[in-house]
């Protein structure tokens, strides 16, 4: 175990990609820490994008899908990708219509957290979406070929929501930190 003081970034002698996808790229780098040689091998998601809490009535939107790495359907906040000419917000809008079906007069922008920082470089931005207009589903919305997107759509307490993560319905790290921040967020404000 080394002392705080001696913590210090790694050097990247070399960097790869070994395999990409529209979604995902896995990366090679050669580092050297603590002059040692070393091969670290980490994903990167080409769609940062925003976290969407939608809170009406003292309840939040959740989406049931189907996970294919963990093999579960489970619930969870929903995220969007966000285009390279969109700002993380505006990228949360778009979200909150196309996953939810929701407009929000009012956006408090919680902070930013990685949900995998040892092994993912993703980064998310989390919103909390209040003031909400139901809104007709649009056709506008373009699904990319490759991708199936099944949802089911839901509002739940925030005891309600505790037992979803008691019985493992809802157990992604990005949903468990939005919460954490949804409730210190609620803590604040009162």
């Amino acid at each position: 175990m080394s002392n705080k003081s001696d913590l210090r970034p790694w050097k990247v002698l070399d960097s790869k990609i070994i395999h990409s996808t529209p979604w995902l790229e896995v990366i090679e780098d050669k580092c050297l820490a603590d002059d040692k040689e070393l091969t670290y091998t980490f994903s990167r998601r080409i769609d940062e994008g925003p976290l969407i809490i939608a809170e009406e009535n003292d309840k939040l939107w959740l989406v049931r899908q189907y996970r294919h790495p963990i093999k579960k359907i489970i619930w969870q906040f929903p995220a969007e990708g966000k285009y390279k000419d969109e700002s993380w917000e505006q990228a949360a809008k778009r979200g909150l219509k196309e996953e939810l079906l929701f407009e929000a007069k009012t956006w408090h922008d919680l902070g930013q957290f990685y949900v995998d920082p040892g092994g993912l470089d993703q980064k998310y931005h989390a919103y909390i979406a209040t003031d909400l207009t139901k809104i007709q589903f649009s056709e506008s919305h373009q699904q990319n070929e490759d991708e199936v997107e099944n949802l089911e759509i839901q509002s739940f307490s925030r005891s309600e929501i505790d037992d979803l993560i008691k019985a493992g319905e809802l157990c992604d790290s990005w949903t468990l930190s939005g919460l954490f921040l949804y409730d210190r967020y609620k803590l604040i404000s009162l």
